[in-house]
């Protein structure tokens, strides 16, 4: 201990200074840091350059092309009394609120019933997750036709026979988001389907065999082995969910354009009205900014 003491003195007299424990960190993962850097690169290059872009094209009144007036903040102050604005939020919340619960539910069941090991059931899988590699410009004009408000519609034709009078799917203010919700629903809940399967084949057949001897089947299975082990999945398929339900905008511009009465119209398709519809590109960069 002596000795030790006596050479960090000699060597502090002659000017060494022992590496740092950061030193030795940084050195450490110094190689690293090159793979840490293409991840910034690439999110200052995709991200951060057109977000910093966009917010200087919102402090400016302008067309993109001749005129351009400095406005500062007043794009921002107009949200505040934009009823427009409003009635596409609101609109954006209640497609999420509708969306949500019948999207992790009718994926989650549909998994369920898929996971069983029976004759066909690849098949089956293939064909649930098929609308999700289909374009959804050619999955929203199949609906178009599908939903058309004709008494000889398919659909208004198939519940004529229950004796239900012709509905005006589209074209009705009641009616249109619940049918942009269905149809976001067939054209979506395939991929989460693939993703509760992968949970579901991910849990050991030794948990369903224990909890079978305590004397759980069925229901009690489920409510006591897969869905306590299926929470991160849960979460998962929840966050990834709601943020393409934010951002909706196909199916709305090929089916009903934002109407009727802009009874489909959602922040992302107002952003796009405000722009390419009303030459707004300042008021249009201020809503992207936020939203």
């Amino acid at each position: 201990m002596t000795t030790s003491t006596q050479v960090s003195k000699q060597l502090s007299k002659n000017g060494y200074r022992p590496p740092s424990r950061f030193r030795k960190e940084l050195k450490r993962s110094l190689p690293w840091y090159p793979f840490i850097l293409v991840n910034i690169l690439v999110f200052v290059v995709f991200n951060l350059v057109p977000w910093l872009s966009m917010f200087s094209i919102s402090l400016f009144k302008t067309d993109l092309l001749s005129t351009r007036e400095f406005v500062g903040l007043e794009h921002f102050v107009t949200m505040v009394s934009d009823e427009k604005l409003h009635k596409a939020m609101l609109n954006t919340f209640a497609f999420t609120l509708m969306y949500i619960p019948l999207l992790v539910v009718i994926s989650f069941v549909v998994a369920v019933l898929v996971n069983r090991p029976l004759l066909g059931m690849k098949t089956f899988r293939s064909l649930y997750f098929l609308p999700n590699i289909t374009s959804v410009a050619v999955l929203a004009l199949i609906f178009r036709r599908f939903l058309s408000p004709r008494p000889d519609g398919p659909l208004n034709f198939l519940i004529g026979l229950v004796g239900i009078a012709p509905q005006r799917w589209l074209i009705d203010v009641n009616q249109a988001l619940p049918s942009i919700v269905g149809i976001s629903l067939w054209e979506a809940f395939g991929y989460f389907m693939v993703i509760w399967l992968a949970g579901l084949q991910g849990i050991p057949n030794e948990l369903y065999d224990a909890a079978k001897v305590d004397g759980a089947n069925g229901w009690r299975l489920h409510r006591y082995v897969t869905v306590p082990l299926l929470r991160p999945t849960a979460a998962f398929i929840i966050v990834i969910s709601t943020i393409g339900a934010l951002q909706i905008f196909g199916s709305i511009y090929i089916l009903t354009g934002g109407g009727p009465v802009n009874a489909t119209t959602t922040v992302v398709y107002q952003i796009y009205n405000e722009a390419f519809n009303f030459g707004r590109f300042g008021y249009a960069s201020a809503l992207s900014v936020l939203f």
